[in-house]
């Protein structure tokens, strides 16, 4: 469906949006089929990547305000800290089961936040808007 009120989203952005999940898909294959000892890299991979993702979501978040002057505030600040510091734990936690935990709440953040954001004051393309 493509059209004015739904357009059309572009292939690039659905590679680079949605692709650099799939190597999370791949450490959760290789923690739940995989023999020892490769659950625990591919679990500890897996925390690494999910958290370079986080930091990039959050970086984005704030170099939006550096071209924007209405977008350097406590706000939009506040919300990248919300999103970067359980990225930051998560990489440093003792356990693999607290970083997971952090990155849950990180990208949980991200889903009740970022759509908070938008509603308030819309600033992106209409595609991106609906990837979201």
């Amino acid at each position: 469906m493509s059209g004015p009120d739904h357009p059309r989203v572009p292939i690039n952005s659905i590679v680079f949006g949605f692709g650099p999940m799939l190597p999370l898909v791949a450490a959760a294959l290789g923690a739940w089929l995989l023999p020892d000892p490769w659950p625990s890299i591919a679990t500890r991979l897996a925390i690494v990547w999910g958290a370079m993702i986080l930091v990039f979501v959050a970086g984005v978040r704030r170099g939006f305000g550096f071209g924007n002057p209405r977008a350097s505030t406590t706000v939009e600040i506040a919300t990248m800290l919300a999103w970067f510091i359980p990225a930051g734990l998560a990489l440093i936690a003792p356990e693999p089961g607290w970083s997971l935990w952090l990155l849950v709440l990180g990208y949980a953040l991200v889903i009740v936040l970022d759509p908070l954001a938008a509603a308030t004051r819309p600033r992106i393309s209409r595609d991106c808007a609906r990837r979201r």
